[in-house]
């Protein structure tokens, strides 16, 4: 697998926010967001990706039993054949596993071939039009997850404000049991004001969480391995 980085912290933002987790990065992405915060974990760009190939056991042997959370990141995580062993394993070790995907990759596939599917959850990321990739989503992705998975959006404008919810009220829509939706601000784009104001105020987001990227309030916003 190719690894960027693998380290210890607390998790930023989500439904685990504010508690330990072992973080494996995984080097690539099929993606090219416009507000990509983590550009060292990808490939072509104008600084080459810089990673180290390890297999499962090593991946593992680097997890915090401790904590036995993790949270598999990217890049994007589901374009490694590698990560369906991984996550099985870590389940089997009574890990619960947090996959942060972007929308773009099947997820439907992956987690069908996960047996212990109660020690699973995603965190898939709905790109809206300022990430310049909101055509890449695949709806799928978004109509079969489970009340515990995540849907997040990440607005920083005007027009990301209003597809989001619009698509909160298609989900409502197909979903008994809606799965998490968290709202967030890209980085010194939008006023955080602005956003609990539009929850505040929008019946279709009674049951949204804004959230703060608590990692880049404790650290400098550019560290990274926190």
């Amino acid at each position: 697998m190719k690894i960027v980085e693998i380290f210890d912290s607390i998790d930023g933002e989500g439904i685990r926010t504010g508690q330990p987790a072992t973080f494996i990065r995984l080097a690539g992405c099929n993606l090219r967001c416009s507000y990509c915060d983590t550009v060292y974990s990808l490939f072509g760009e104008d600084t080459p990706c810089e990673y180290t190939e390890m297999n499962v056991d090593e991946v593992i042997a680097k997890v915090n039993r401790n904590y036995r959370r993790v949270t598999l990141t990217g890049g994007e995580p589901l374009i490694h054949s590698e990560s369906e062993e991984l996550v099985s394993r870590l389940a089997d070790m009574e890990c619960e596993v947090n996959i942060e995907t972007n929308g773009a990759v099947d997820t439907d596939s992956f987690f069908h071939k996960i047996k212990r599917k109660d020690k699973l959850f995603f965190t898939i990321d709905y790109k809206l039009p300022s990430s310049g990739m909101s055509d890449k989503m695949l709806w799928n992705n978004f109509l079969n997850l489970r009340p515990r998975d995540v849907i997040k959006f990440v607005c920083g404008s005007d027009e990301d404000i209003r597809l989001m919810i619009d698509i909160v009220k298609k989900l409502k829509d197909v979903y008994s049991d809606m799965p998490h939706i968290f709202i967030g601000a890209v980085y010194g784009m939008i006023e955080a004001e602005k956003l609990v104001d539009i929850i505040l105020s929008e019946p279709a987001l009674s049951d949204a969480r804004f959230q703060v990227q608590l990692h880049k309030i404790i650290w400098d916003p550019d560290e990274r391995g926190v």
